[in-house]
């Protein structure tokens, strides 16, 4: 038997599309936002009284309380540390790491008050083995 010849009879459909609708968009302008600009602290004490500086001088008060009781004199001096270095060691082992924020700055405190005195008096006074 013959082969018979076979064509292809696929045509291409062409669709006629219709063009795009032609839309033109403009920017939308906004207006910039409002921002109100804070005046300068002037006579406000919010800044002076910041809940840190409030803490603080509450920490110095009970640091005045413990060295007016005596309590502080009855504590053993650590060498080379005197005695607001003393009471700011126990104070640091009281803070559990500044979870204790009044014990946290009683020691913060009392390592200002160890400075203090090291740089005025030019030493800190301690029991360093008789010398």
């Amino acid at each position: 038997m013959a082969k018979t010849k076979t064509r292809s009879h696929s045509r291409a459909m062409v669709r006629a599309s219709s063009p795009k609708p032609i839309v033109i968009r403009t920017t939308v302008v906004k207006k910039p936002k409002k921002t109100h600009h804070r005046r300068g602290g002037g006579m406000n004490l919010g800044g002076f009284l910041s809940q840190r500086r409030t803490q603080m001088g509450i920490a110095g008060a009970a640091l005045g309380l413990i060295d007016k009781s005596g309590m502080a004199a009855n504590l053993p001096k650590l060498p080379w540390l005197g005695e607001h270095g003393t009471i700011a060691v126990a104070a640091y082992f009281l803070s559990d790491g500044g979870r204790n924020q009044i014990a946290d700055n009683i020691c913060t405190g009392a390592i200002f008050l160890a400075g203090y005195e090291l740089a005025k008096e030019g030493h800190i006074d301690g029991d360093a083995f008789g010398f």
